[in-house]
């Protein structure tokens, strides 16, 4: 008995290893998928978006494998749509997005409410690839699930309103937009209030359209609004107000407002010279539109003042590029080169300006240096014979 017993056993061992052996096999696949989307995350994070797909779409396809209701299908289907949407293939990422949001309604149905931030990622891709009617279409449709989830008078729907409103404004379809954002506005200044911070954004759209429409008085209200959250938020001399003051002061502007517009454009200036600099480029564009505000007065005087000075802030750009590359030039001992650059940097600053003085004293040194003559070597006394021993 022992012998058929030792046999049992022996063959109970081999079926164990057999049954233990096929286990390992089915684990495999998983931990190689595992592997797979953690190597394709440490891609992703180190922007080598190629190597991140090649390794998800590896993952995706053992995935298939596995039974439909796997949760670790949906999670490689978004990997590839992020990765995708972030090399600019915004095709491939709604394709693949597409994919995700029907693993979501065939496994968890068509009210998880996931679904929705998955359709406006898919907005977005749309609107990327200027597909507005679909992503209009698509974002009517998580309207509705925001509305039957949350409520008609809720955050998530005034979010949805603005999220129109910007397809409005890509097509041009401002009457819309302009809609829309008031509809925006209406559900948060009930739940929050008037003066609250999160009015501001759709406030500033709202102010834009208005503009573009020439509609000024709407941009106007638009824009003071904005303008006391903003300074209720930061004070009066914070570069959050840039925007919306020069709105503003374009608003009265365009309804011959000047008394009320010109303390606005007179505290623009400031403000960007406190932001960025006195000979930044953006200087010289405030100034050019106050230039413009006071020639429309026939204030010819400040008007010539202001684009004066905005002149001479892009000659200063221009000086200050062209001495660089002088510099880089007499690095390389390109003398000639050099030279030229610095004497066209000095008539670029012509006729003299304040804003551009040191500069240009600057120049004007080193072009004495390279022009000067080398100094003369002066020639050595022959030494004295040595007396014979």
């Amino acid at each position: 008995m022992c012998a058929p017993v030792g046999r049992a056993i022996t063959a109970g061992f081999v079926l164990l290893a057999c049954f233990l052996s096929r286990a390992a096999a089915q684990q495999d696949p998983a931990a190689e998928m595992q592997t797979l989307i953690e190597a394709g995350d440490a891609s992703y994070l180190r922007g080598d978006y190629e190597a991140g797909r090649q390794a998800f779409e590896k993952a995706w396809q053992l995935a298939q494998e596995t039974p439909p209701d796997n949760p670790v299908r949906y999670d490689i289907l978004k990997r590839l749509a992020s990765i995708r949407a972030a090399a600019g293939e915004f095709a491939d990422a709604d394709n693949y997005l597409q994919l995700a949001i029907n693993w979501r309604e065939n496994t968890l149905g068509q009210n998880d409410p996931k679904i929705a931030d998955d359709l406006l990622v898919s907005a977005a891709l749309c609107r990327s690839m200027k597909n507005y009617d679909r992503a209009d279409a698509i974002l009517n449709r998580v309207l509705a699930m925001h509305g039957r989830a949350f409520g008609f008078d809720s955050t998530a729907v005034a979010d949805d309103f603005s999220r129109m409103a910007q397809i409005d404004m890509d097509r041009k379809d401002l009457p819309m937009a302009a809609s829309s954002l008031n509809a925006a506005l209406a559900i948060r200044k009930k739940l929050a209030g008037p003066l609250d911070v999160s009015l501001v954004p759709d406030l500033d759209r709202l102010g834009e359209v208005s503009t573009t429409m020439r509609r000024y008085d709407k941009a106007e209200e638009a824009y003071r609004r904005a303008l006391v959250i903003r300074e209720t938020l930061y004070g009066n001399e914070h570069a959050d107000l840039l925007a919306t003051i020069d709105g503003l002061a374009y608003a009265l502007f365009g309804q011959k407002k000047y008394d009320e517009a010109e303390p606005l454009y007179q505290r623009l200036i400031p403000l960007w010279v406190e932001s960025v600099g006195g000979e930044h480029p953006m200087v010289a564009i405030a100034l050019d539109k106050v230039a413009a505000f006071y020639a429309d007065q026939k204030r010819y005087d400040q008007a010539k003042e202001a684009a004066g000075r905005a002149n001479a802030i892009r000659a200063y750009c221009l000086a200050t590029g062209l001495a660089q590359q002088a510099a880089e030039q007499l690095a390389e001992r390109n003398k000639a080169s050099a030279m030229a650059l610095y004497r066209r940097a000095l008539a670029v600053l012509d006729p003299p300006s304040p804003v551009y003085q040191e500069l240009r004293a600057t120049i004007q040194g080193i072009l004495k240096l390279l022009e000067a003559p080398p100094p003369k070597t002066p020639l050595r006394k022959a030494a004295p014979p040595r007396r014979a021993e």
